[in-house]
């Protein structure tokens, strides 16, 4: 049974007792050695704490359990685990454990557990927000930042997570008398609840959760004390979007990794203190903004980005489209490049490349937290009128906000046929539409700004009125934004050569709750010259259904562009250099932004192996630790299956680990690079199993397999290719749809666990292929590249698991035994001696 449910917690009765000082004698003994009792320090569920002093007059905090607690396990274990963090001085040291006997008073001899710890001063973390708030400031929340991020790093390190990481449990503690730094300190305290990190965790909340839970409540310390300087507000507004990164529901893009976390905190400190933010136009660090809403600075997203993405193309066209994925395939830094907002720095020559004329609205940002509570179809049926109103308000504030910055440009009326007169009457059309101003526009107040101030008062107004209950009277209508774009299209030259695009991004029932979206799904899908909407969502995010129960052709009113399939086709019609151009160009624009010498080719390298291709290197290993087969452009490349936030991650890790710095010229070395690769894929592929619904289910369905791609890699019969021989790759898998489609054909829990692997991307679900015997559609799953290196497994395809859709439902019901059937008819290597071993062993270091 797991140790939690094994615990048995001290009772008010008991805590009352032992936290007496009356009650406990004078002197107690650990192991032979005696302690002074001086002081009861504090009682939690497991046990009670007190002060005591050794015979030299040195502190020391002696922790009593009951000894029950202990029967069925032995507390050894949990100072062997604490013994492993010995090197590491954020936290406190278990020094001694053994069994106290204790004569209480009124009571018979009793036995406890004693854990003798480092006595650490200080206070809590909870008391210090609680009764220090003066003391939490920015600079408070950076230290403590950098400093908990070395403690989760060290867990990490030893294979261990706290599992009780609450505010009680951190110590901040003061400089020791005489000390030259003069610097606080955290100390983690009660480590014994140390597990291992492969144990399944049956706690709401793990180490990174609790370390999210203590940033928000710093924050809102700091919050609380209402700033007044403009660089703690910008500091308050950077983490905002960080912290909810780090809670993000995808554990294989939220921001988790320890050294990430410190790394993006640090440099929102330091944007924060520049003067004037509108020049920080470069990176503090290459892998600063790892995901585009947290770049503020258009300017800076474009000179970033790189044009070379293989599926830009189809989404810059004038038609309508919907954009999907996996989280962290770029799709919001693609539809914020596309923004006309994102290039009015540029000269007008330059913007006339675009096809359209994009304004960006995100989901996330706007939308979630204003209509995400709206979750029943009776509920969004009430508010129908409220909700267009709102969203046709936030539209036309981007528009109004866009329109603002092309009359800042001297060319306004030249180059784009925007002037006083087109103003004019783009602020007529808006007051009209919201009534007459409450307020009197002054000389020298732009029209444009007015009509900003009146959308955005009449936004807060009606977003308040629905939080009440309430129905706002005046409301703009379905047809708003298709009047307003016709009119810009009939008075403003630009707009007219140009297809107007609203580029909602992130629209996803995670985002906008299904009924929410279906009301809006009336004003998007509305069909106008004038304008388009194009969409990005994960994959089966987007509901296309309006209130009227009218759905979108996917075929004919727009396009559906799956990144993860556009990425991983590159394979099937060779142009794969595309994806290599591409990483490359990723990482020079942010080379180049953050002012290092170094580039793609010189720090990152060619991928070259003795046996001339990856597949043949890997094949060619036993199973055991080799080192060095996973490096260079080419393979980094190809561990994309569209998911950009994975190479950026590993092209982080490369970095921290080869020691590159922004004068750094010469290549990381092939084993730091492979190392680090192998290190991104095992996280990421630990990652499943917390996720929620499903992850137990999908993790074993990603390890079976896996293990089964490696096996058939390394133990399977080669194929021929051409004159060549080449190991078996069969990172696919291929069903034959005979009768309907093969989901159709699962039961409930099946279609969840199905759905859940497509939507988080951990299988990449390809355009259905014809069957070439039965002339039938098949379906087609690639597993997502970035998980195969934790198994030692290569990146190409050119084999799959073809099966019936029967194996396929027993691959998500039993996983394991569906691929050990596979691998049981698999064609095999001749020779006796390199007969396989057991296909299921668990994952062993490659």
């Amino acid at each position: 049974m797991p140790e939690e449910i094994e615990r048995i917690q001290l009772s008010s009765e008991q805590a009352k007792q032992l936290s007496d000082p009356d009650a406990l004698p004078r002197l107690v003994t650990v192991n032979g050695r005696q302690y002074t009792v001086e002081k009861p320090v504090g009682a939690g569920f497991k046990g009670v704490v007190w002060r005591v002093l050794d015979s030299f007059g040195m502190p020391w905090a002696l922790k009593l359990c009951i000894q029950r607690d202990y029967e069925s396990r032995s507390y050894m274990q949990e100072v062997s685990r604490a013994a492993k963090l010995r090197p590491y001085p954020e936290f406190a040291q278990i020094n001694d454990a053994g069994i106290v006997e204790i004569d209480l008073s009124n009571t018979p001899r009793q036995s406890f557990v004693g854990f003798l710890e480092e006595w650490v001063e200080g206070r809590t973390l909870q008391k210090v927000i609680e009764k220090h708030v003066d003391q939490i400031t920015p600079s408070f929340f950076l230290a403590y930042v950098r400093q908990f991020c070395a403690a989760l790093a060290a867990l990490d390190a030893v294979g261990l997570r706290h599992d009780d990481l609450h505010c009680g449990n951190v110590m901040i503690c003061p400089p020791p008398p005489g000390s030259l730094s003069g610097s606080w300190g955290i100390k983690v305290i009660d480590t014994g609840s140390l597990k291992p990190a492969t144990q399944a965790l049956h706690k709401p909340k793990d180490d990174h959760r609790h370390f999210a839970d203590h940033l928000v409540a710093i924050w809102n310390a700091i919050q609380l004390q209402h700033p007044g300087a403009a660089r703690d507000r910008r500091f308050l507004a950077a983490t905002r979007s960080l912290i909810a990164s780090m809670l993000d529901s995808d554990l294989s893009i939220a921001l988790r990794d320890p050294m990430q976390i410190r790394n993006q905190f640090t440099s929102a400190y330091t944007r924060a203190n520049v003067t004037r933010p509108d020049q920080a136009l470069g990176l503090s660090s290459p892998f600063e903004f790892i995901s585009a809403e947290h770049i503020a600075n258009d300017q800076l997203l474009v000179t970033i980005f790189a044009k070379t993405c293989p599926w830009l193309d189809k989404v810059a066209g004038p038609d309508p489209c919907l954009v999907t994925g996996p989280r962290g395939c770029g799709k919001s830094t693609i539809f914020r490049w596309l923004s006309l907002k994102a290039h009015l720095h540029k000269p007008s020559a330059d913007l006339a490349e675009s096809r359209i004329a994009g304004f960006y609205i995100s989901c996330s940002i706007d939308l979630q937290n204003r209509l995400g509570w709206i979750k029943t179809q009776a509920m969004a049926e009430r508010f129908r009128n409220d909700i267009i109103h709102y969203f046709n308000l936030l539209a036309a504030r981007e528009i109004v906000n866009t329109l603002a910055l092309i009359t800042e440009r001297p060319d306004r009326e030249t180059a784009f046929g925007f002037g006083p007169f087109e103003e004019a009457a783009i602020h007529e059309f808006i007051l009209a539409a919201l009534g007459p101003p409450t307020t009197t526009r002054l000389q020298g107040t732009s029209r444009l700004a007015q009509d900003r101030e009146a959308l955005e008062r009449e936004m807060f107004a009606a977003h308040s009125q629905m939080l009440r209950g309430l129905n706002r009277s005046n409301v703009t209508p379905e047809s708003f934004l298709g009047d307003l774009t016709q009119l810009m299209v009939s008075k403003v030259p630009f707009f007219a050569q140009k297809r107007i695009a609203f580029l909602l991004d992130d629209f996803s029932v995670h985002r906008l709750p299904e009924p929410v979206q279906i009301i809006l799904n009336r004003v998007i899908w509305e069909r106008r010259p004038s304008h388009v909407f194009k969409l990005s969502c994960e994959k089966y995010g987007a509901v296309l259904t309006d209130s009227f129960r009218a759905t979108a052709d996917v075929t004919r009113e727009m396009k559906e562009i799956d990144c993860g399939r556009e990425y991983v086709a590159l394979d099937d019609t060779d142009q794969s250099k595309k994806a290599f151009v591409f990483a490359a160009e990723l990482l020079d624009n942010r080379l180049r932004a953050a002012g290092y010498q170094g580039t793609a080719k010189t720090l990152i390298g060619e991928s070259k192996w003795p046996e001339k291709t990856l597949a043949k290197s890997l094949a060619g290993k036993e199973r055991g630790r080799h080192e060095g087969q996973y490096h260079g452009l080419k393979t980094i490349s190809r561990l994309c299956s569209g998911d950009i936030s994975s190479l950026l991650l590993i092209y982080s890790r490369i970095f921290e680990s080869g020691n590159v710095t922004p004068t750094s010229i010469s290549k990381v070395s092939e084993i730091v690079q492979d190392r680090a690769i192998r290190e991104v894929s095992r996280k990421l592929f630990e990652a499943i199993k917390p996720s929620v619904p499903n992850g137990p289910e999908m993790y074993a369905v990603v390890n079976a397999f896996g293990q089964l791609v490696r096996n058939v890699l390394q133990h399977g019969k080669p194929q021929r290719k051409g004159t060549q021989v080449v190991p078996s790759q069969i990172p696919r898998i291929e069903i034959d749809q005979i009768s309907g489609a093969v989901v159709d054909t699962l039961n409930p829990m099946q279609q969840g666990i199905a759905r859940e692997l497509v939507r988080r991307a951990i299988f990449i679900e390809m355009e259905p292929g014809l069957s070439r015997h039965l002339n039938v559609t098949t379906l087609r799953w690639h597993l997502r590249r970035i998980y195969l290196p934790a198994f030692g497994a290569a990146l190409a395809k050119n084999n799959a698991v073809k099966r019936t859709p029967d194996w396929f439902k027993y691959f998500l019901t039993d996983p394991d035994g569906a691929c050990a059937m596979v691998w049981a008819s698999w064609p095999k290597r001749s020779k006796p001696d390199e007969e396989p071993p057991p296909l299921y062993s668990g994952l062993t270091d490659r």
